[in-house]
């Protein structure tokens, strides 16, 4: 581990104003902010944080100095993490990346730019503008508050150095380094993620846009292969096709919604058109019943094995606000005795870019 001590003056700071409501969430609009006074910089590195800048008048001191204390109920920040990488068939290599929403109702959103960059510049926008407050825990998940592999860099076979991801959240920053090496040599490789099948076989599912289209596993995911257009308050369409690809019985598959980026304090209201899978179990305590129905922000809906829409996913977004939107599509077999949000093996991620505009055309 090392520290790195550094001081500036910073100027006013202000607080986070609230905004919109999305289905059963607080909202929170983020403005690029000052503070005056003293900061001080602390800089470490270690699997899954890195750089902590930290104000003397920022509140709540415990909070800003250890990400991984007990959250407050609001008023906090958004942690950026890196959770390591893997090698692809190509010899090139995936950094994952997540976030945790330190609060515990607010939605956090913060556009790309100087408050939410990546460095080096050429692998600049693929992050998230929206961080919503996860917690697997209270669905019987193992993950607790951090909603990892949210998206991936695609690095070089010869990359060296670090990719950082930096994060400014009501003038408090936090940034983390993607690597490919760890700087000591004890725990050399510790970063490396393992593509193999976990203990009783699961794998990442695959996930397509096109019933016999090209079909991807992994984080960096695929994207929908045009931008779709839409009006403000008219939905739009989505299918995709996802299969369980586990060394065991296979388990259906499941899709939650997000939006990935889109303007500050806009509303995308999701539906699922999935129908229910035949004979499927109750569901699991604090997720939705089957079939379709008004979706929450990263709420699972399990997909059906068997009948004319069998490993279909079908949905419609909405949208309150114009502007151009990234959906993220993630499907999952957290169902799998051997798989979960936090075991970083048993997901893949799909984009689907949205313009949407004031009037209908």
């Amino acid at each position: 581990m090392t520290a790195t001590d550094s001081i500036g003056l910073l100027s006013r700071r202000r607080p986070i104003p609230k905004v919109g409501a999305d289905p059963g969430e607080a909202h929170r609009r983020l403005r690029r902010t000052k503070v005056q006074g003293l900061k001080i910089t602390i800089t470490l590195s270690v699997l899954g944080m890195a750089t902590l800048t930290v104000g003397v008048a920022a509140q709540d001191w415990t909070q800003r100095e250890f990400p991984l204390a007990p959250s407050n109920s609001s008023d906090n920040f958004v942690a950026p993490y890196f959770d390591g990488f893997y090698q692809n068939e190509d010899g090139t290599y995936t950094l994952s990346f997540g976030f945790m929403n330190r609060n515990d109702e607010d939605l956090i959103e913060i556009a790309l730019g100087e408050d939410n960059f990546i460095e080096p510049a050429e692998f600049d926008g693929a992050q998230p503008t929206s961080f919503p407050v996860v917690s697997y825990t209270r669905l019987g998940l193992f993950g607790g508050p951090r909603e990892r592999g949210a998206f991936g860099v695609v690095v070089p076979a010869d990359f060296e150095g670090d990719v950082w991801w930096t994060v400014t959240t009501d003038g408090y920053t936090t940034r983390v380094p993607g690597r490919l090496e760890s700087p000591g040599r004890i725990i050399k490789g510790a970063y490396e993620l393992s593509r193999g099948a976990m203990a009783a076989g699961s794998l990442r599912p695959g996930i397509r846009f096109e019933e016999d289209g090209p079909e991807v596993v992994g984080i960096e995911g695929i994207r929908y292969s045009q931008t779709l257009t839409a009006s403000v308050g008219e939905p739009v369409e989505v299918r995709f096709w996802a299969v369980d690809r586990g060394e065991r019985e296979l388990v259906p598959v499941n899709m939650s919604l997000w939006k990935h980026q889109g303007p500050v304090g806009a509303t995308v209201a999701f539906e699922s058109l999935t129908e229910a899978p035949a004979g499927a179990a109750a569901p699991r305590r604090g997720f939705r019943a089957h079939g379709p129905g008004p979706v929450r922000t990263g709420e699972a809906v399990l997909l059906p094995t068997e009948g004319p829409q069998a490993n279909m996913g079908h949905f419609t977004a909405m949208f309150d606000t114009p502007g151009q939107y990234v959906i993220r599509v993630r499907v999952d077999n957290f169902n799998a005795a051997d798989s979960g949000p936090g075991l970083q093996c048993c997901w893949s991620n799909g984009y689907v870019v949205v313009s949407v505009n004031e009037d209908k055309y």
